[in-house]
C-alpha cells in the first residue's frame, strides 16, 4: 500500500487534466510529447516519494519512449508518427509492468501479452482497489487513520457530484424563464456546459486509469520473478514426426519454387519480355505475396518450435536443421521480393508505400538472420526480444530517414537520369519534403523540365502551408514551422508560378493542363 495515497490521486488528476489541456481542439504534435513527459515525470516522482528505485533497464526504456514521442514534434508525415505513437504507448505499458525489476528483455511472447494485460487490468481496477485499501486502513491502535485530508475529500466528492445535478436543473429552469436564463448566461455559457461535463467525465476516467497504472508500476501486488526465456511457457503436445513433416514439406515447396522460378525471381527485364508482363504487373504479382510468405513462415517457425515435443537428440537436431533451412529459403524469397520492388521503383519511382516496404524487408531479413543465430545457439526463448528490437529498429528508421524527403531526392535523381518527375505526387507529400524540394530546386545540374516542376511544387506548397503561429502552441510541429519559414523566405524564387483557387482547392497550370495542389491519390 502506498505511503501517501493522495499523491497518487493528485499525480493522476494532474496528468489527466494535462491531457485535456494539451489535446482538446489541438493537434497532437508538441502536445503529445509534453504529455508523455508529464506521465513519465509523474511516475518517477511518485516512485521517488515512495522510496522506490527504477531498474537501469527501465531508465533505458524511458529514453526510448521519449525519443519516439519526440517524432510527433519533428515529423509531419503520418506513418512515422503513427508507428512512433504505438511504440511509445507500448513502451509505457512495458515500463509500468517492469519498472522496478527491468525484466522485459527476458520476456517470451506469452510474458509480453500477460504483462500488458495485467497493466491494463490494473488501470481499470487499481483506483477502486486503492480506495478500498484507504477505507480499510487502520492505525496501530485499531482506529481508522485520520488526517486533515479525510475532511477535504468528502467536500471534493460532493462538489463533483453536485456539478452535473445543478447543471441539469439550471438548463431546465433557464428554459422555463427567460430572465433567469439571461442571468445564468451572463455568468455561464449554457451551450458549453455539456462540453465541460464531458471533458470532466473523461478527465476523471483517465485519472482513475492512471492511478491503477502507477500503483502497478510502483507497488506491484507481488515481486516479479525473472523469466527463464528458454523454458517452455506451455506444455508441448505435437510430436517431432508431425512437425518434421510439416517443415520438410514447406521447405520442399520453397526449394522447388526457387529452382523452377530462378530466372523469373531474378531475371528482371528478361522475365518481363518473355511473359509479356508490364513492370507494374510483374511487381504487384510478386513482391507483396512473397513478403507475406516470409512473414507467415516466421509465424509457422515460432508456432512449431513452441508446440513440438522434442525428447531425443535426433529430434532436436532435426528440428533445428529444418528450421534453419526454412529461414534460408525465406531469405532467398525475400531477396526476390526486394528485387521486384527495386525494379518497380526503377520504372515508376519511389512512393511512401514502396519506401515503407523497402525498410520493412531489410528489418525482416535482419530478424530472420537473428532467428537463425538464436536457433543455432539454442536460445529460441529470445525470439520475442528479437521481435521487439526489430519493431524498434523499423520505427526508428522511419523517423530518422525522413521518408518524404527521401522520396523527393530519389525521384529527382530519376528525373536527372531522364525519367519523368511526377508533380501530382510531390504535392501529396508532407512538409517534411519541403527542405529537399528547395535544395533540389537550387541544383543547377537538373534538367529544366524537372526544375520547372519543382518550382511548381514549391509554389503549390507555399499556398497550402498554413502559418503555424496561427495555431495553439500545443500544436507546434518543427517540420511544419521550418517548412513555412523556408517557403516564405524563398518565395521570390518561384514567383513566376501562379496557383489559383477553384472549388475551394488550389490548382496550378502545367503542360497545357492543370494539377491539383491538394491531391490525395493512393499510390502503391
Amino acid at each position: 500500500m502506498p505511503k501517501k495515497q493522495r499523491w497518487f490521486w493528485l499525480a493522476a488528476l494532474v496528468a489527466a487534466w494535462c491531457f485535456d489541456f494539451l489535446f482538446w481542439n489541438k493537434s497532437a504534435n508538441l502536445s503529445y510529447f509534453i504529455w508523455v513527459v508529464v506521465l513519465l515525470g509523474a511516475g518517477y516522482l511518485l516512485a521517488w516519494h515512495e522510496g522506490k528505485h527504477p531498474h537501469w533497464r527501465s531508465i533505458l526504456l524511458t529514453v526510448l519512449i521519449v525519443a519516439f514521442a519526440s517524432v510527433m514534434v519533428l515529423r509531419s508525415e503520418e506513418m512515422p508518427r503513427v508507428v512512433s505513437v504505438l511504440l511509445s504507448l507500448a513502451g509505457m505499458i512495458l515500463l509500468a509492468a517492469t519498472f522496478l525489476d527491468g525484466h522485459w528483455p527476458w520476456f517470451r511472447l506469452r510474458d509480453y501479452v500477460v504483462e500488458f494485460t495485467k497493466v491494463i487490468g490494473s488501470g481499470f481496477s487499481g483506483a477502486a482497489l486503492l480506495a478500498a485499501q484507504k477505507k480499510n486502513a487502520v492505525s496501530v491502535d485499531g482506529a481508522h487513520a485520520k488526517s486533515r485530508w479525510s475532511r477535504v475529500w468528502p467536500i471534493l466528492r460532493g462538489i463533483l457530484i453536485a456539478l452535473p445535478v445543478v447543471a441539469v436543473f439550471a438548463v431546465l429552469l433557464s428554459a422555463a424563464d427567460q430572465v433567469f436564463a439571461d442571468w445564468i448566461k451572463n455568468i455561464f455559457n449554457l451551450e458549453e456546459i455539456p462540453e465541460y461535463l464531458f471533458r470532466l467525465f473523461y478527465i476523471l476516467i483517465i485519472a482513475g486509469f492512471l492511478v491503477g497504472v502507477y500503483l502497478k508500476a510502483i507497488h506491484p501486488a507481488k515481486e516479479a520473478q525473472k523469466p527463464s526465456p528458454n523454458t517452455p511457457w506451455m506444455k508441448t503436445f505435437l510430436g517431432w514426426t508431425e512437425s518434421g513433416i510439416v517443415l520438410a514439406a514447406v521447405n520442399l515447396l520453397f526449394i522447388v519454387f526457387v529452382v523452377i522460378q530462378v530466372r523469373y525471381l531474378f531475371g528482371g527485364t528478361v522475365n518481363i519480355n518473355e511473359t509479356g508482363y508490364t513492370y507494374a504487373e510483374y511487381a504487384r504479382k510478386g513482391f507483396s505475396e512473397l513478403v507475406a510468405v516470409a512473414v507467415l513462415s516466421i509465424g509457422l517457425y515460432m508456432l512449431l518450435t513452441t508446440i513440438t515435443r522434442v525428447e531425443t537428440r535426433f529430434a532436436k537436431t532435426g528440428l533445428t536443421a529444418l528450421s534453419v533451412l526454412l529461414m534460408a529459403n525465406v531469405l532467398v524469397i525475400l531477396a526476390s521480393s526486394l528485387q521486384r520492388l527495386m525494379l518497380y521503383e526503377q520504372a515508376y519511382g519511389f512512393s511512401r508505400l514502396r519506401t515503407y516496404t523497402h525498410l520493412f524487408i531489410y528489418w525482416l531479413a535482419a530478424l530472420i538472420l537473428t532467428l537463425v543465430v538464436l536457433e543455432l545457439l539454442k536460445r529460441r526463448g529470445h525470439t520475442a526480444l528479437a521481435l521487439v528490437i526489430a519493431a524498434i529498429g523499423f520505427g526508428a528508421s522511419l523517423a530518422i530517414l525522413n521518408v518524404d524527403g527521401f522520396i523527393v531526392n530519389r525521384n529527382v535523381q530519376r528525373a536527372a537520369d531522364g525519367e519523368e518527375l511526377d508533380l501530382a505526387y510531390l504535392n501529396t507529400l508532407s512538409t517534411d519534403a519541403v527542405p529537399e524540394l528547395l535544395a533540389n530546386y537550387a541544383d543547377p545540374d537538373l534538367p529544366p523540365e524537372a526544375v520547372h516542376k519543382l518550382g511548381a511544387a514549391l509554389a503549390c506548397r507555399e499556398e497550402t502551408t498554413n502559418d503555424p503561429s496561427a495555431q495553439p502552441w500545443q500544436s507546434f510541429n518543427f517540420s511544419q514551422s521550418r517548412a513555412y519559414r523556408l517557403l516564405q523566405e524563398n518565395a521570390d524564387q518561384w514567383s513566376q508560378f501562379d496557383p489559383y483557387l477553384k472549388n475551394n482547392e488550389w490548382w496550378i497550370a502545367m503542360d497545357g493542363g492543370e494539377i491539383s495542389c491538394n491531391t490525395y491519390d493512393y499510390m502503391d
